[in-house]
Formats: structure tokens, sequence, C-alpha cells
């Protein structure tokens, strides 16, 4: 009789043991979807702050900024440098796509001059076979052409690709 009550008590002892770990288990199962979403979430915040950052690493770019008597003026590109500039990284893709990968990494960058006469100029772009999602940021922006000493109104797209 002894041995018998031994074993249903080693019975129970394993079946609330197996009880207890299956609920932790499903603890652990919803914990790590919990998880798995605000990670998510992060990646995605973060995708977006590289793309403004971006964005404003090429609004305050000194090779595209309008000056005048060596003072730089916000939100304003000169024509002649944002031509100088693209066909920098044209004539000089090795040179031009490296060191400006350091900063834009995988990008589309293009600046469009809407008032006065349209017009179109691609200044950067890099991107992945591998390349996911894309957060595009547009930013107006006043162009300044030096020749005729005129402004025009431009805006700069930022495309950013995320591998």
């Amino acid at each position: 009789m002894k041995n018998k009550k031994s074993q249903i008590k080693m019975f129970e002892t394993i079946a609330i043991l197996l009880i207890f770990f299956v609920l932790i288990g499903f603890g652990l199962i919803f914990y790590g979807r919990i998880q798995g979403q605000s990670f998510q979430e992060k990646q995605e915040e973060d995708f977006e702050l590289k793309a403004i950052q971006t964005a404003q690493l090429v609004s305050f770019l000194p090779e595209l900024q309008c000056s005048s008597n060596g003072v730089i003026v916000d939100d304003c590109f000169d024509i002649l440098k944002i031509k100088a500039l693209k066909e920098f990284i044209q004539h000089n893709p090795n040179i031009g796509n490296e060191y400006y990968f350091d900063f834009f990494g995988f990008s589309r960058i293009t600046i469009e001059q809407i008032y006065l006469t349209p017009a179109s100029w691609l200044i950067y772009e890099k991107t992945s076979e591998k390349t996911k999602a894309e957060s595009s940021i547009m930013i107006p922006v006043s162009l300044y052409d030096p020749t005729l000493r005129a402004y025009n109104f431009g805006i700069l797209t930022v495309d950013v690709y995320r591998k």
C-alpha cells in the first residue's frame, strides 16, 4: 500500500511539473512575440531616423550650399555647385561613390527645380540588389542661379533604402 501511495505522489509531482513547464513555455512564446514586435518597431524607427539624418546631411552639405560674401545661406543650393558635384560623381564614380557612401549609404538624392524653368539633377544614387524598404523625404529649397543672379524654387528629395 505504501508503494502505491508513493507512486501516486510521484505521478502528481510529475504532472504538476509538466503543467508548470507548459505554462512557462506559453509565457516565453507570448513574451517572444511581444519582444519581436517591439524590436521590429524599433528597427523601423531607427530607419526613419537614419533617413532624416541623411536628409539633414544633404541640406548642410558645403558642396551644394549657397554663400554670399562668405556667409552660408540656409536652405539654399547653388545650381552651379549642383552641376559640378553631379559631374564629379559621374566622372569619378569610384572616388565619389566611396566618399559619399560613408555619409549617405544606400540612397538616392535628387534636386528638382520647379519654378521658373523645370530641371532635375540626380546627385547621388547607390542601391543594392537586396534593398527592401524605402523612406522618401522631400524638403523645399531655394535654388540660386549665379549666372542670372536669380532664385528659383526647388525640392530636395532624399530616398533612403534599407538592406
